[in-house]
C-alpha cells in the first residue's frame, strides 16, 4: 500500500484556526553525475516544513523540517509522521511561510545530508532570500509623490524657482 494513501485524507484544501500550515517545495533535482567508474542518479528531493496551527498562536518557526525523495509525497508522509495522529494539513506556498528558515534549520539539524544535498539546499535558501528582497524593493519603498513634488521645490535653487512659474 502506498504510504501518502493513508495521509491523503488528512491534507485540506483551506487553512483554519486548526489546521498546521506545511510547505512542501523541491530543493534538488533528479540528476545524474559522473563518478570516476560509474554514474550516479540522484533522485529530486524535497524539503518539508509544518507551522503549528493558529489557535496555539503564531509562529515563525516550524515545529518541524524534513527532507523527503524521490516524491513531494515521501516528505508529506515525513511531516504527518511527527505531527499529532489527529493533525490537518494545508500546504501553503512560499509566500506564506520562511521556506528560507526552513532550509537553514534542515542543513544545521541533519548530519546525514549528502554533500550535493546541502548544495541544493543552500541553493534554495539564497534563491528564497534572492526572492525576498527583489519582492522588498519591488513592494515596499518610501516614495511619494506629493512628498517629491514638495522636496523638489523647497531644495531648488533661486534659479529654478525664477524661470518656473
Amino acid at each position: 500500500m502506498d504510504p501518502f494513501a493513508a495521509h491523503a485524507r488528512r491534507l485540506v484544501i483551506e487553512p483554519g484556526p486548526a489546521t498546521w500550515i506545511g510547505l512542501v517545495v523541491c530543493v534538488a533535482l533528479a540528476q545524474e553525475r559522473e563518478a570516476t567508474d560509474r554514474i550516479l542518479r540522484l533522485p529530486a528531493h524535497y524539503l518539508g516544513a509544518a507551522w503549528p496551527p493558529f489557535e496555539i498562536g503564531p509562529s515563525r518557526w516550524p515545529e518541524c523540517v524534513v527532507i523527503g525523495s524521490p516524491r513531494a509525497d515521501n516528505a508529506i508522509v515525513e511531516l504527518f509522521a511527527r505531527l499529532p495522529a489527529d493533525a490537518k494539513l494545508f500546504l501553503a506556498d512560499s509566500d506564506a511561510v520562511d521556506g528560507a528558515l526552513a532550509g537553514q534549520i534542515l542543513l544545521a539539524s541533519d548530519r546525514n545530508l549528502e554533500p550535493y544535498q546541502r548544495e541544493a539546499i543552500n541553493a534554495y535558501v539564497a534563491s528564497e532570500r534572492a526572492r525576498t528582497a527583489a519582492r522588498i524593493a519591488s513592494d515596499y519603498h518610501d516614495r511619494d509623490a506629493g512628498f517629491e513634488r514638495f522636496r523638489a521645490s523647497v531644495l531648488a535653487s533661486d534659479e529654478d524657482r525664477r524661470t518656473k512659474p
